[in-house]
């Protein structure tokens, strides 16, 4: 099994191919922006929305566990919420 972190809180389990096919799609996907502009900010003077697309520059973590390492983990399940 092979661990994807996507972003410091998000972390997925995959098997292998799927990890790969993941990867794939990661390195040709483009970044996706939306800047909200008030009237105030506008130099229109209308309130408007601006789109931003642009190549992908993030770097994603891997790592390999063990089979059984993943279904210990799996058997634990949701850890619970912290008060």
């Amino acid at each position: 099994m092979v661990v994807v972190r996507l972003n410091w809180s998000t972390e997925l389990v995959l098997d292998k191919g799927d990890a790969m096919t993941l990867v794939g799609i990661l390195e040709r996907a483009y970044r996706w922006e939306s800047k909200y502009i008030t009237k105030e900010k506008s130099e229109t003077g209308e309130a408007h929305t601006l789109y931003f697309t642009y190549p992908n520059e993030e770097e994603y973590g891997m790592k390999i566990i063990n089979d059984s390492i993943f279904n210990m983990a799996k058997l634990a399940g949701k850890p619970a919420e912290q008060a």
